[in-house]
């Protein structure tokens, strides 16, 4: 029997045959997605149970020298999951389960198979939802978002996939089950579920996600914009975030996309106008009201049409225009290219005019919609399939368009990913050591080169991106309309930062220690308390140029919000403590700082137990973060809360006469209180980020008691995003149900602790051989062993 009829043997066996497909509809099914490419006919589809299940069939495949491709609802517009000829499709839509939600850490496990929107549905009794929102929300599935790091509208505040998942649970080339990591905040390491999400599955099959939730907003205020002109829309959508607003969403479609849109649902929109923003805030009633009003004149002043979704109706309408653009495309044409490129948000205005021009030039009508905040478009291009030379003329559209895009610094994907519709387009972006080490890890996971083959990395002979250049830049550089800096990795990290708040912006991962340079905040994180900001710092990461051990220079990643161009080297490499590479420059988002700072003092602190903390904690957990977190801290018996917002008696004003309630049941005497200007409150905070010379870190596992167990009247400091505890200590016992890891000691960052059970050692060894071969980096006991060489199992 030949190995193909072996397997498929096998595999019916293993699953019964109503669970391993292999009648021609089925096969013609599953070897197609939302793309309309194509490119094999698939030997068979599994449908596994479970995790279990699923780690069987790749053995099995392993085995047999057959390729794999896993598959979810098949919404991918890129040809992500479709099979090469004879390759098993390893359908994940039974894997669908949602455990409970741990409201603490604000995280639910859930399967692969479970539909992005049911995730939400999941979590709203309990105030918390999942915010990457793509299009596709109420048909795509967690397997499809992580493996294309996916976005959507309501990612411009809180950031896309990328920034939600915390574990991941998959399964290797092998068919061995593994793990990333604990999935505990601010954990350190050298970050795979970075590296997994995005990878579009050419690295192994996601068989769970530990996904973080965002609390539900109170309120959302949504403006519909109508300009008679494109480029004064998009002019538009600088204007406003330059300003110092930050929308939850910022969406825009063209005069084409919304003409089609009304003639296909009848929305009542109207449709005489060349574009139309919808721009929505979400937060407390008085701040959406006050953000929606300012926002709206700004609009009206640059020529719009502006008016308020008058209810939920309205405001529902508008969001289903926007997320059902594309599939009303079919009413102007029989078919279209979608592109997804994305550039960096200053240069929105000359891509919307590139569009336009390479529209005209190769006599093709375009449709766009618009991520507009992020600077990711989806022109469609559009042709019928049944003329060769009008197809011919609409793909040459489209290359031209992502040429536009990269040549003013964007991105080949923001948000689709590669797949095999971007293959010949991705060299023209990627630096040519970037892919050597991006297929240098495809080899070291997958040896036999089966796990979705043919996907998603350039050939390193091809590459041809950006030149690393031979030198980092001497002084940071602020490309102001695209909100993004870019500076050498010695650069003091507390200059830059007050660069920015000079014009209203920061980095808002924080106030870390002062004397911090840019490259040890790459490399270590804060290493310790970063007060005020609403995450880590490589969530607000883009680019970096860095260099490896043996001294090779590469670039990775884009200096745009979105980046889905082959693996996340970046991610990667921030945060692991210098074992992989050494980050040279980095360029950083910025986004507005709070308006101001609410600081309330009690001299009685050492005298409160774990329950006044825990109410505490609850108290400030329950504040919007979207533009900064806050914070408590005790020392020698002081203590000091500081809360970012708005001076408003509905804002700070009334966080304050609930913090005096707090105060007065916990038996303080009364403090004081002051409203700081954002600068002043910083220097405050990172002042105590730096008044130690050690810090550890207590991260809450799962079901853990609400507070720790400490000694009375302890040193602590709480930060609100990512939620943890540091003690200025550098050996502490770690309390029942808590993590303990000591990131600094002596004033320097710690070498990164063992990683947890089920994360492959033999994985992160052969990572540091590729980007170290002669281990001239840092190098942690637990790295230095050889190991197994991974991803080379016999099944």
């Amino acid at each position: 029997m030949a190995e193909p009829a072996r397997l498929a043997a096998e595999l019916r066996s293993l699953l019964g045959p109503e669970f391993c497909l292999a009648d021609p509809a089925a096969l013609s099914v599953y070897a197609r997605d939302a793309s309309h490419l194509s490119l094999g006919r698939p030997l068979c589809v599994c449908l596994p149970a479970d995790d279990g299940q699923a780690a069987a069939v790749v053995r099995l495949c392993a085995r047999r020298g057959v390729p794999f491709v896993a598959r979810g609802a098949g919404t991918g517009l890129s040809g992500g999951a479709l099979p090469v000829d004879g390759a098993v499709v390893l359908g994940l839509a039974r894997l669908d389960t949602m455990g409970p939600v741990d409201v603490l850490n604000r995280v639910v496990r859930v399967g692969p198979g479970a539909v992005n929107l049911r995730v939400s549905d999941h979590a709203r009794p309990l105030g918390l939802e999942f915010a990457p929102d793509p299009s596709s929300e109420s048909a795509a599935t967690i397997g499809g978002n992580v493996a294309e790091n996916a976005g959507g509208p309501h990612c411009l505040k809180v950031g896309v996939t990328q920034q939600h998942v915390r574990r991941l649970e998959w399964v290797d080339a092998a068919g061995e089950r593994r793990v990333t990591g604990a999935g505990l905040a601010g954990e350190r390491g050298l970050d795979l579920a970075g590296l997994l999400t995005g990878s579009e599955g050419v690295l192994g099959v996601v068989t769970a996600a530990d996904l973080l939730l965002t609390p539900r907003p109170a309120a959302a205020g949504t403006l519909l914009a109508l300009f008679a002109d494109l480029d004064a829309a998009s002019e538009a959508v600088v204007g406003l975030l330059g300003a110092g607003l930050l929308p939850a969403a910022l969406e825009m479609i063209d005069g084409v996309m919304l003409g089609v849109v009304e003639q296909a649902f009848a929305f009542g929109f109207p449709t005489d106008a060349a574009a139309a923003l919808i721009v929505e805030f979400t937060g407390q009633d008085e701040a959406v009201a006050e953000d929606a009003a300012r926002a709206g004149s700004l609009l009206a002043d640059a020529g719009a049409r502006v008016r308020r979704a008058a209810d939920d109706a309205e405001r529902e309408d508008l969001w289903r225009c926007r997320k059902k653009a594309f599939g009303a495309v079919g009413r102007l044409s029989p078919a279209y290219v979608t592109m997804d490129v994305a550039v960096p948000v200053g240069r929105l205005p000359e891509m919307v005019r590139a569009v336009q021009r390479e529209g005209e030039r190769h006599g093709v009508a375009i449709a766009t919609a618009l991520h507009a905040g992020d600077g990711n478009l989806h022109p469609g291009v559009m042709y019928d399939d049944r003329d060769s030379d009008s197809e011919r003329r609409a793909h040459a559209a489209a290359d031209a368009i992502v040429a536009a895009a990269l040549d003013l610094g964007g991105t080949v994907t923001g948000e689709h990913g590669v797949g095999i519709e971007k293959l010949h387009l991705l060299a023209r972006q990627i630096d040519p050591e970037a892919a050597r080490l991006m297929t240098a890890i495809k080899a070291l996971a997958d040896p036999t080169g089966l796990c979705n083959p043919g996907k998603a990395l350039a050939a390193p002979a091809a590459a041809a991106g950006t030149s690393v250049g031979s030198e980092p830049p001497a002084a940071p550089d602020f490309a102001w309309a695209s909100l993004t800096v870019t500076a050498p990795a010695d650069a003091g990290f507390d200059a830059l930062q007050r660069a920015a708040m000079a014009r209203g912006f920061w980095v808002p991962c924080g106030a870390p220690r002062p004397g911090l340079v840019l490259g040890a905040l790459v490399d270590h994180g804060a290493a310790g308390p970063a007060l005020l900001g609403r995450g880590a710092s490589r969530d607000f990461l883009l680019q970096i140029r860095a260099r490896c051990g043996d001294g090779r220079a590469f670039r990775a990643g884009a200096p745009t919000a979105k980046d889905v161009a082959g693996l996340d080297l970046v991610r990667l490499v921030a945060g692991g403590g210098g074992v992989l590479a050494r980050c040279e420059e980095a360029t950083f988002v910025l986004r507005p700082h709070p308006e101001a700072v609410g600081r309330w003092t009690w001299q009685g602190g050492g005298r409160l137990a774990g329950g006044d903390f825990e109410r505490l904690r609850a108290l400030l957990a329950a504040r919007d973060e979207s533009l900064g977190a806050p914070a408590f801290w005790r020392r020698g018996g002081p203590l000091t809360v500081m809360a970012p917002g708005r001076d408003r008696d509905w804002d700070l004003g009334g966080l304050g006469a609930e913090l005096a309630d707090w105060a007065d049941g916990a038996g303080l005497d009364p403090g004081e209180a002051a409203v700081l200007p954002f600068a002043a409150a910083y220097d405050e905070a990172a002042t105590e980020a730096g008044d130690a010379e050690a810090w550890s870190r207590l991260s809450r596992l799962s079901g853990a008691a609400v507070w720790p167990d400490l000694p009375d009247g302890a040193d602590l400091v709480w930060q609100g995003a990512p939620e943890v505890l540091w003690l200025p200590e550098s050996a502490p016992e770690a309390p029942a149900g808590w993590s303990a890891d000591i990131v600094m000691r002596d004033g320097r960052p710690t070498p990164l602790p063992e990683p947890a059970s089920g994360v492959p050692l033999d994985l992160l060894r052969g990572l540091k051989r590729i980007f170290d071969p002669e281990g001239r980096l840092p190098t942690p006991s637990w790295l230095a062993g050889s190991g197994a060489a991974f991803g080379k199992g016999d099944g």
